[in-house]
């Protein structure tokens, strides 16, 4: 998937300087850990992560990505 040319950045101008930290944080951490098209893949690792993260929200120790933004107001 592909995003036109700007957009990314005009996103970036509407944030607040507290946000624009923590998307800075995520996208360093994104490109540290982008992984080419060939290594499209779901490893054991991520498998049992993504397990986890559904355990952990079911018994009420994460939030989803909606209620953040909820609570955030984004």
């Amino acid at each position: 998937m592909s995003i036109p040319n700007g957009e990314l950045e005009k996103i970036l101008s509407h944030l607040n300087d507290e946000n624009k930290i923590v998307a800075k944080s995520f996208l360093s951490w994104l490109l540290e850990n982008q992984k080419e098209e060939e290594d499209d893949y779901l490893t054991a690792a991520d498998i049992e992560a993504v397990k986890q993260g559904q355990k952990d929200y079911r018994s009420g120790n994460t939030k989803t990505m909606e209620d953040l933004r909820s609570e955030l107001g984004i």
